[in-house]
């Protein structure tokens, strides 16, 4: 028995079916939801311009901008956003997920057939047939496949955003270690010009006799020694600012200068507690898990489902007989599971659940973990950090200023002087060096709770430099004159942020000291 159905009606049912299954992707592909990710979290970050919403000449312009002045920590993020190719690789992940959520949210494409039927009776016609069939089961569940891809979508937007804040604690670690090992280069340069000086001294007293050969070995070992130093710390500043470089997009050469200056630490209280339950609720790659195991239930839902219902399609099929008449009606082919139905998917899902919930697990851990490993680290940088400002660095000026003083009266010599000197150089070294140790692991720590820290305290404005050398002090100069002060910032002419910068004298210590001349706008006698 057939049973027709007329040929308007069945059309109406399949353009209500196709109409049901349209969805549209965003114009941005979903960059304005990265955005509000970002902006709960680091307002200042979401704000800045980037690659993918300013035009190409906008960009030029900003660049040529930032490339006029010194780099700082700002300008140096402001350039990797709008030039690091992670951003282009971030935005074509978003293309690939709204891709897949339309798969998922439109209906699978109906499949139109034909037959050509020969009869094997003389004087038959070719029997000619034609249908159109659509899956069924798929506008069934079409809604649940939709929030299911929806769920991954959401996933990658957040994993989207991480990537950014990946970025942006890059470029700044980075940042501060092309500036640390600037300064430290600056450092070793004073202290080989130093310790060159002292060998050229020696080599004098040993001429006139007044040292034996052995003292004068050992100021040219420890000559020798500083240079090398000094070489190290110089080779290792480039490769630092070529990975800053690269971090920020650009290809040598470098075709930027550095701000040579650290910001102090800011001073302000932070509590761990607190730190892990903001970190617990911002973290985005925690966020981007849980997203991923709400696709994985529903999808384990919908396998569990379909285990009970077989693929059913639906369509109509057309006939045109051998005397010319025409046969029209619905078709409905149903799948027999004879050999297992969703079992394995019903499995595989399952083992993604148990598999993402581990990591989830695991995250939680790395990151009460990470917090608190990146607190102790600031936390212990700012203490040393005080600790070389109010006591090792006044301490290491005293004692050269009265090594000086006994000096000018003959009590002790030249090379004790000296000696004091380079243990004042070597203080500063190590005062730079702490002062990059702190911001590493400040920016570590933000990292780490995945968002911006509380501003509770004062911003770190006031800035310090390394020691640089006057121009005089090419002539071979020992003694050393320090700018350097402890207690309030001195504010400079033309610049927001105070610097305390260390400067070496020009003249041998053998001869009456004059103040060097300033080199440096921001330099503070």
């Amino acid at each position: 028995m057939r049973y027709t159905v007329p040929r308007g009606r069945l059309a109406s049912v399949f353009v209500a079916a196709v109409l049901t299954g349209c969805a549209t992707a965003p114009a941005d592909r979903g960059l304005s939801e990265v955005q509000g990710l970002l902006k709960a979290r680091d307002p200042t970050l979401a704000s800045a311009q980037t690659a993918l919403s300013a035009d190409p000449e906008s960009i030029d312009t900003q660049m040529a901008t930032l490339m006029a002045a010194p780099l700082t920590a700002d300008r140096a993020l402001s350039v990797a956003l709008l030039k690091s190719p992670r951003l282009r690789v971030i935005y074509a992940q978003l293309g690939l997920a709204q891709a897949d959520w339309l798969d998922a949210s439109r209906l699978s494409n109906p499949v139109l057939s034909f037959s050509a039927l020969e009869s094997s009776a003389s004087g038959e016609r070719t029997r000619l047939g034609y249908g159109l069939v659509q899956n069924f089961t798929d506008l069934l569940f079409l809604r649940s496949r939709s929030r299911i891809a929806a769920h991954g979508r959401d996933q990658v937007e957040a994993d989207a955003a991480a990537a950014i804040q990946d970025l942006a604690a890059e470029v700044l670690s980075r940042y501060y270690e092309a500036v640390g090992a600037a300064q430290t280069a600056q450092m070793r340069r004073v202290i080989a010009h130093a310790a060159t000086a002292s060998a050229d001294l020696a080599q004098r007293f040993k001429d006139a006799g007044n040292i034996n050969a052995l003292e004068l070995a050992r100021e040219k070992a420890a000559a020798h020694r500083a240079v090398l130093e000094q070489e190290s710390a110089e080779a290792e500043a480039s490769s630092a600012a070529l990975a800053l470089n690269e971090a920020m997009g650009l290809s040598p050469p470098l075709v930027w200068t550095l701000d040579t200056r650290l910001p102090l630490p800011i001073e302000e209280t932070l509590s761990a507690d607190a730190l892990v339950t903001t970190a617990l609720k911002q973290r985005l790659d925690l966020i981007a898990k849980q997203r991923e195991i709400d696709a994985i239930e529903g999808a384990l839902g919908l396998a569990r489902t379909l285990r009970w219902i077989p693929f059913v399609e639906v369509g109509i099929e057309g006939e045109r007989e051998g005397d010319g008449s025409r046969l029209l009606g619905p078709t409905v082919a149903i799948e027999i599971p004879l050999f297992g139905k969703s079992q394995s998917e019903v499995l595989r899902m399952q083992a993604r659940r148990e598999q993402a919930i581990a990591e989830a697990e695991a995250i939680r851990a790395e990151v009460a973990n990470g917090v608190a490993t990146a607190l102790t680290r600031m936390q212990a940088a700012q203490a040393r950090v005080q600790r070389f400002r109010e006591g090792l660095i006044p301490q290491s000026e005293a004692v050269v200023a009265r090594m000086q003083e006994l000096q000018n009266y003959m009590i002790v010599g030249q090379f004790e002087l000296l000696v004091a000197k380079q243990e004042e150089y070597e203080a500063y070294a190590g005062y730079l060096d702490t002062l990059r140790d702190y911001w590493l692991a400040r920016v570590a720590l933000q990292h780490a709770v995945g968002a911006a820290l509380p501003a509770n305290g004062q911003d770190g404005s006031a800035r310090i430099g390394a020691i640089r050398l006057p121009d005089a002090a090419a002539g071979g100069g020992h003694s050393m004159h320090t700018g350097m002060h402890h207690g309030a910032s001195h504010q400079s002419t033309g610049d927001a942020h105070a610097q305390r910068d260390m400067h070496p004298p020009a003249k041998s210590s053998s001869e009456p000291t004059a103040p060097p001349r300033e080199t440096d706008a921001h330099a503070h006698h």
